[in-house]
């Protein structure tokens, strides 16, 4: 087993000690955290709360450093699905005595996915003048931290889902949905595209949210979804000179999930094999992704 060893003088057990981290899922009760949620999806927001206890004169005492030392409690959290990585809250501790500090914040969920991290650190924010050699002098030494994780989605990843005001935000007002998708093959898949859904088509909402139990009524809908989707995914593909079938794009990137999509629907065909279809006759590139989707196939 590893052990990460420090440059300078740290914290000794107790002086900082943190609670469990508890969270309220889009409004509902508190609970601990749990490793996973299974039911989770971009609709559902996160409340982050838990307090933080330091003794702070002991901290100066174990650590050598000064009472004008500025010290600062960080919490940071980042996700693997979305790619982003955000400092949540920060609170400067008095220069003496003993605090509790709580910590809470929201973590949204178009802005996660993934797996979770919550980083909570102790942090030196001056810069001190010191001449021993086991005492931290640089600002932004971590001092104390403890990290806990939370799987938010298993294998199968979901699609990061935003609902909007076609009307107010812009777009065309009665279109039930929009996909936006970024350009960069190389950046976090959950961070580089999102589906916006027109908060003014109320059947498409109930829709997406009778996901699991569909009634009749909504699987045309989610036929015509995941065939429009596939369909714009596969056409970005195919118009992104920068994606290229021989490169080896890392698992939570944009090109790999591109790639995928392709290789999944048209096994048979190569991405310049379809990049020619698109390019010759749109309309039948239309068709074969009509074709390979099994449009209202399940419906019929």
């Amino acid at each position: 087993m590893s052990r990460q060893v420090f440059p300078y003088r740290r914290p000794q057990n107790g002086e900082v000690s943190a609670d469990d981290w508890s969270v309220r899922l889009d409004g509902e009760g508190r609970g601990p955290l749990p490793a996973f949620i299974p039911d989770w999806d971009y609709q559902y927001d996160l409340r982050l709360e838990r307090e933080v206890r330091i003794d702070v004169d002991a901290v100066r005492r174990s650590t050598g450093l000064p009472v004008e030392a500025e010290l600062t409690l960080v919490a940071v959290w980042s996700s693997s699905g979305s790619g982003l990585r955000v400092r949540a809250h920060r609170v400067t501790l008095p220069a003496v005595g003993t605090t509790v500090v709580p910590v809470s914040f929201t973590v949204y969920g178009r802005e996660s996915g993934g797996v979770l991290v919550l980083d909570t650190q102790l942090v030196l924010t001056s810069r001190v003048n010191t001449t021993s050699l086991w005492t931290a002098g640089r600002a932004g030494s971590i001092l104390w931290r403890d990290e806990a994780q939370v799987r938010l989605q298993g294998d199968d990843s979901q699609f990061p889902m935003s609902v909007v005001d076609f009307k107010h935000a812009g777009y065309p007002e009665d279109a039930p949905w929009l996909l936006s998708i970024g350009p960069d093959p190389r950046a976090a898949a959950m961070g580089a595209m999102v589906l916006l859904v027109n908060s003014g088509t109320p059947s498409v909402l109930e829709a997406m949210r009778r996901a699991d139990q569909p009634t009749p009524a909504d699987r045309p809908v989610h036929s015509a979804l995941r065939a429009d989707v596939v369909r714009l995914l596969v056409e970005h593909a195919v118009r992104n000179p920068e994606l290229r079938e021989d490169w080896r794009y890392e698992p939570d990137t944009l090109g790999h999930l591109l790639l995928g999509i392709v290789h999944t629907y048209f096994p048979d065909t190569s991405l310049e094999g379809l990049r020619k279809v698109y390019e010759n006759d749109p309309s039948l590139f239309s068709a074969r992704v009509q074709s390979a989707v099994r449009l209202f196939a399940k419906e019929s």
